[in-house]
């Protein structure tokens, strides 16, 4: 039989482990608040006190758990809310791909990305908040999130700055998805059809397959 002390243990560790887990659950929260917040006031509205009101908690606990707004939208990407290939989860789960492979992985980070985009009109929002503003919070959190992908994903073996090769396909990729909400289209290509997107996903690929061969 466990003793009045271990029984206390006990007792403590698992009002811990509900505590943590409702924590973590109020934090998941916050950070969906800030896209409904984004979609229904837009960018000029993201402050602590209406993400408060929209996810339902005291505004201190923003400032406990994100330090602030800037903590908060760096943690919006990090956790995958911004798009999903930019969450540090989907990053570490990714295995370390053959360099004969990660043509197409990059292919498929890449394309999984703009789908995001196309999907996700608060991170659309935010692309245009971070270029019209310069907000660096939001830079430099990609920026950092990109060198971790390049670690994980690795260079093109046949290619000499790959680097450079996915900050321009990804700034394409920002541009086609953002125009998508001004214009019907682009040179030929339908911006608002799935097949439109698929003619660039295919160029993507293609870029990626013929670079990796020179």
């Amino acid at each position: 039989m466990a003793t009045e002390k271990q029984a206390k243990v006990a007792e403590t560790k698992a009002k811990a482990k509900v505590k943590k887990r409702d924590r973590e659950r109020t934090k998941s929260r916050i950070l969906k608040a800030v896209g409904k917040v984004i979609e229904k006031y837009g960018t000029k509205k993201v402050g602590v006190n209406l993400i408060a009101r929209e996810a339902d908690v005291n505004k201190v606990l923003i400032y406990r758990y994100f330090g602030g707004v800037d903590g908060l939208m760096e943690q919006y990407v990090k956790t995958g809310e911004y798009t999903s290939t930019s969450s540090h989860k989907y990053i570490d789960n990714m295995e370390k791909p053959a360099p004969d492979k990660r043509s197409k992985v990059w292919t498929d980070v890449l394309t999984t990305a703009m789908n995001d985009l196309r999907e996700r009109k608060a991170t659309r929002d935010l692309v245009r908040w971070e270029i019209g503003l310069g907000k660096a919070v939001l830079t430099d959190v990609r920026n950092d999130t990109g060198a971790r992908m390049i670690e994980k994903v690795g260079s093109l073996p046949n290619y000499e700055d790959t680097n450079a090769l996915v900050a321009l396909l990804m700034g394409g990729i920002y541009h086609v998805t953002v125009s998508a909400d001004y214009r019907d289209k682009m040179m030929d290509v339908d911006l608002q059809s799935d097949e439109g997107f698929k003619r660039i996903e295919k160029v993507v690929g293609d870029i990626f397959e013929a670079l990796d061969k020179k």
